[in-house]
């Protein structure tokens, strides 16, 4: 069992305290001559006088707050806000979406300006290139052609059948 506090001790150190502080006040006062100034006790239960000789608290600086890296990344990411710029990366489909028509569709625009703003010379320089490109498709395809006659007109008859009996397969 707890037993109760004895109230009767805290009243008289009150009362001594208040005696205390009014003798204080009174001695203050005959010995400083400084207009009217009250002595009262704050929230806390300390006069001024003892508040002037306790050093106030400060508030401690965030050392996480106050570096320069921090510093230095928070005012960029300030300024890529400011000019729209998304670099954490976090998109929604669509604006990906969006985002990859858009290059597709200036990269198209880049490619008809580059072809549009060709010279003669360039013109005529692919076009012989690409004749130059079927004269050896063609060349490659009659060798292998030739060579290889008899065993390609089986292969090719190879091809058909299977294609026949997989688009059965497939069916049922």
């Amino acid at each position: 069992m707890i037993p109760e506090p004895d109230y009767s001790d805290c009243e008289e150190k009150e009362d001594q305290r208040h005696s205390a502080s009014a003798v204080a006040t009174k001695r203050t006062t005959m010995i400083s001559p400084q207009p009217n100034r009250q002595q009262h006790s704050s929230s806390n239960g300390h006069s001024e006088e003892e508040e002037d000789h306790i050093i106030a608290p400060r508030k401690l600086t965030n050392p996480c707050a106050d570096s320069k890296e921090k510093k230095n990344l928070h005012r960029e990411l300030l300024f890529n806000q400011k000019i729209g710029k998304n670099v954490l990366g976090q998109k929604s489909e669509l604006k990906k979406a969006m985002d990859k028509f858009q290059e597709e569709q200036k990269r198209k625009e880049l490619e008809s300006e580059k072809l549009s703003k060709r010279t003669s010379l360039e013109k005529r320089l692919e076009e012989q290139a690409n004749k130059i490109k079927m004269l050896e498709d063609q060349v490659i395809q009659e060798k292998s052609g030739t060579d290889d006659s008899p065993l390609g007109a089986s292969q090719s008859e190879f091809h058909r059948v299977h294609a026949k009996v997989r688009a059965r397969v497939d069916t049922q």
